[in-house]
């Protein structure tokens, strides 16, 4: 862990030490977190000389007149005594990249987050300030829970002592209601998909709540969550776990469950519904959010976006050099999956691995099946292990069959369909052609 010694952290220390010492002051992360510092500075009369952001498709317009820009091609101009403010949840990805060329005034913005309350974060994101990148809208519940997870993630990220996980995604089912052919999760492959059964989900929980000493969410996908009719009971499973702070359900609106499902999963104050929107063919999104509202569930409904060219299953035949390369500039690479008993680093990797479409590269995966059965001394070193290939894999294997998801690839429309599943090659006819 790198220690704070040139700038404190504590606001107040903070704004004393940039207006007296005339640091130039950028943040790092051009979206809610960010928006809500760089408000909080002006107030304060500092005035923040731009935003930086790996994602180049943000770099386009302005966000409270301040300037974004591409982080890299920005810093490489930039005084190395100019301080920058992290607004981002993987926070130890950004100390990285910004030490690596010899920044170090780096702060994180968990003092600034605590010292304002929910109302002050509601009433600060109004107008523009509430859109994305791509013009889509949050709803209300969102920010907060944003703001959460940033300023949970960033104190659990700097303790090296623990095993803190920002997600998991929990596959429930290979279904969906729609057949998105550019799905990154790889729905549009499936051929005869099936929901993943109660017993096998509980005990995947069971598992990696066993060794992780706190889960941020654990995300419940597939397909669509709500395809598989025991979605509730999974959720509410999950809900119950002390060291999970939050279960998010990911729908795409064209499913509104029965009212009395939706008051089923109203039970935990943990339940998030993430409605991903695809115009016409979410028909039911407002249906939907009505249910929500009743019951009094967290919701965040908002149309699909970011989407890139990732969606196919193509052998790149890449070096390690550039393996290296496509992974550390991921956008995916922290999206933990666990299916079929094993954690991958993303759900692409794990979709890959349900397909059959690659080798079975039993060293990019973490067998997790059955680890809550192992004694206190078993799990403290397999913890150790789970740290490590979550922290330190410089890339996976199936990498190689991705085409990339790296910050700032041009985006594609979201949604398009196929009429029939994709056609691939499983891997033992590879196996047998050759």
């Amino acid at each position: 862990m790198t220690t704070i010694t040139r700038v404190p952290s504590a606001p107040a220390d903070f704004l004393r030490y940039v207006k007296q010492n005339h640091k130039e002051v950028y943040i790092f992360g051009a979206d809610i977190a960010g928006k809500i510092i760089q408000k909080m500075l002006q107030e304060e009369g500092v005035l923040v000389s731009g935003f930086l952001d790996n994602n180049k498709n943000k770099c386009f317009a302005k966000i409270n007149e301040v300037e974004v820009f591409v982080a890299n091609e920005k810093l490489e101009k930039l005084s190395k005594e100019c301080v920058i403010l992290i607004a981002s949840t993987y926070i130890s990805d950004i100390i990285r990249q910004l030490e690596d060329i010899g920044f170090y005034n780096w702060v994180p913005i968990i003092d600034f987050l605590e010292s304002k309350d929910e109302n002050y974060f509601r009433d600060s994101l109004k107008g523009d300030l509430r859109k994305n990148h791509s013009g889509g809208e949050f709803t209300n519940d969102f920010d907060v829970f944003v703001l959460e997870n940033m300023l949970n993630s960033q104190k659990k990220y700097l303790d090296e002592t623990s095993l803190y996980i920002r997600s998991v995604d929990i596959v429930i089912t290979e279904k969906c209601s729609l057949k998105c052919k550019d799905c990154s999760n790889l729905m549009q492959y499936y051929e005869e998909p099936k929901n993943i059964e109660f017993d096998n989900v509980r005990q995947e929980i069971d598992d990696v709540c066993s060794v992780a000493d706190e889960i941020n969410e654990l995300r419940i996908i597939g397909g669509d969550a709500f395809m598989n009719k025991d979605f509730p009971a999974i959720v509410n499973y999950a809900a119950a776990k002390e060291n999970v702070n939050k279960v998010v359900i990911y729908t795409n609106g064209t499913i509104s469950p029965q009212m009395d499902k939706i008051k089923d999963i109203a039970k935990s104050e943990k339940i998030f519904v993430f409605i991903t929107t695809y115009g016409e063919l979410s028909r039911n999104a407002q249906k939907l959010v009505e249910c929500l509202e009743s019951a009094e569930v967290q919701y965040n409904r908002q149309p699909a976006y970011g989407w890139t060219d990732c969606g196919q299953i193509v052998k790149q035949d890449r070096d390690e050099s550039s393996q290296t390369k496509i992974f550390q500039n991921c956008c995916a690479k922290h999206f933990t999956t666990l299916t079929d008993g094993k954690l991958f680093r993303c759900p692409f990797a794990a979709n890959l691995h349900r397909l059959s479409a690659t080798p079975d590269y039993s060293d990019d995966y973490v067998q997790m099946q059955n680890v809550s059965k192992l004694s206190p001394d078993e799990s403290q070193l397999y913890k150790k292990k789970l740290k490590k290939y979550l922290r330190e894999v410089s890339f996976i294997k199936y990498c190689d069959f991705c085409n990339g998801r790296t910050y700032g690839d041009p985006e594609i429309e979201p949604g398009i369909q196929t009429k029939t599943p994709l056609q691939y090659v499983k891997f033992d006819k590879l196996l047998s052609s050759k």
